[in-house]
């Protein structure tokens, strides 16, 4: 496995002429999935009606998040990127939807019981997406089983090249969320090579 800077760099160098493609394809997610989010529901107000159609869109957008996701697997291997790879988990709403939601339950009871079990459980599961995207055949519950063996002994590496970006992260916000156009294609771009070694590893063994 590289290091924190050998995966940003090639994250990097995959993304050089095509910053403005995935500039535009982060625009797309996020305003699908925060945008419309936010119209539709602010004039609600903060009442039930309106945190039940934000959960509910929420929910619809978990594939859409996938879509996002795997969408830098094909950038790192040259392969099809147009905006349209974004809706790719509509195709196969059932599998793509249940693994999704398994994982963020997972993640939000275990930040209830003391924030930690929620990292580890988003680490543990953070290759069920590229493992979806890769066998089409694949279970979601099968598919975060395989991520979990994946990840052994490589929990804490991953926890501090994704906390690395903390510092581009909190350069976004400053800059009223337009940063995040950019930090969102690096970032992803940047897991997509992880898991590519990590594959590769795995197959070694």
């Amino acid at each position: 496995m590289g290091t924190n800077q050998d995966y940003k760099n090639r994250a990097l160098a995959s993304l050089e002429g095509k910053w403005g493609t995935a500039a535009i394809t982060a625009l797309i997610f996020f305003g699908l999935s925060e945008g419309i989010s936010f119209l539709v529901t602010t004039p609600m107000g903060e009442g039930a009606m309106g945190y039940s159609t934000q959960g509910i869109w929420e929910l619809l957008c978990l594939p859409l998040g996938w879509g996002f996701s795997v969408y830098f697997l094909n950038l790192i291997r040259n392969e099809d990127i147009s905006y349209g790879r974004l809706f790719d988990g509509y195709k196969d709403f059932v599998r793509i939807f249940l693994a999704e939601f398994l994982i963020v339950l997972a993640v939000f009871i275990g930040c209830i019981l003391l924030i930690v079990p929620g990292i580890i459980a988003g680490l543990m599961f953070s290759q069920t997406e590229f493992i979806l995207k890769e066998d089409k055949e694949i279970g979601a519950i099968d598919a975060m089983k395989k991520s979990m063996k994946m990840m052994e002994g490589h929990k804490s590496e991953l926890f501090w090249l994704t906390l690395s970006f903390i510092g581009w992260f909190l350069l976004c916000i400053l800059t009223i969320g337009i940063g995040f156009l950019f930090l969102g294609p690096y970032f992803g771009t940047t897991m997509a090579h992880y898991y590519e070694d990590l594959k590769k590893e795995q197959a070694l063994v």
